[in-house]
């Protein structure tokens, strides 16, 4: 058993980099990551929240790789093969994203069809770490014991199988899977005032994760003394100018902290995908 060549941090900025510079197939624009979003920013040109805003929520995993047949997979599983891990001890992360994406939102555990630096180099220099992932819902897993769990695969082969079991999971998982779901949601968008859909967002991430994250207290936007206004329609262009830099300072707040709150209490990267129309 060998650890794969880089880190999951390493792994993450690549990937990260790439959605944002490249984005998905079949999808109009490249996502927005809230966490990337600089403080100083002025006439919000990195905020950019599609008004049909679509969240999609990522976990990066990377792989250890398996030389040696193991009595827990199927004998036609032959090595080597690709193993990510899944926390199920208490606090029981998978059941927390389990439950996140019950309720709606997209959610992914995130993983490179590699292991070698060499890979990373050259998938980053193409702008295809992306491209080259998987995408598993943690539904497709469903409820797992607390007790040690993990995903396996080949390299090249859209086909997971839960180690403890061994279980094969139903469905598809590579990037064009992914993207047409992504897609689809968007079609399917409603449109948010970009403010309050991501105040709403990080209230609903707090709630969600309050009985599992007790101690951690949320400073919610709303609730630093700037109470939600959507900007004031019919100003004079002097009123408006005055006010714009205000409503940037907010929008660059929520963002930032709505992807504090998300890689905090899920373990998640937050990505905000859409349409203008």
């Amino acid at each position: 058993m060998f650890t794969a060549q880089f880190s999951e941090f390493s792994y993450g900025y690549a990937l990260t980099d790439n959605i944002l510079h490249c984005g998905f197939p079949y999808t109009p624009q490249a996502p927005v990551f809230p966490s990337l979003i600089a403080e100083g920013s002025s006439g919000g040109f990195d905020v950019r929240i599609p008004l049909y805003p679509v969240p999609m929520f990522l976990q990066f995993k990377v792989p250890q790789i398996m030389r040696r047949a193991s009595g827990k997979m199927p004998r036609t599983f032959f090595p080597p093969y690709l193993r990510m891990h899944l926390r199920t001890r208490r606090p029981n992360q998978h059941q927390l994203l389990l439950d996140w994406e019950g309720s709606g939102h997209i959610t992914r555990y995130a993983t490179p069809d590699f292991w070698r630096t060499r890979e990373l180099d050259e998938s980053f220099s193409k702008g295809s770490v992306h491209l080259q992932s998987y995408y598993i819902r943690p539904g497709s897993l469903g409820p797992l014991e607390e007790k040690p769990h993990c995903l396996a695969y080949r390299q090249g082969r859209d086909e997971f199988w839960i180690c403890s079991e061994p279980k094969k999971l139903e469905g598809h998982f590579a990037a064009e899977v992914f993207a047409r779901e992504i897609g689809r949601g968007i079609a399917e968008a409603r449109r948010r005032e970009p403010l309050e859909f991501l105040q709403t967002l990080a209230e609903e991430i707090a709630e969600a994760t309050r009985s599992r994250v007790p101690q951690l207290d949320s400073p919610l936007v709303r609730s630093q003394g700037e109470p939600h206004r959507p900007p004031s329609q019919g100003k004079a262009p002097a009123d408006a100018e005055a006010e714009t830099p205000t409503v940037y300072r907010r929008l660059i707040r929520a963002a930032r902290e709505v992807a504090y709150m998300a890689q905090i209490r899920l373990g998640c990267t937050l990505a905000i995908t859409g349409r203008d129309k």
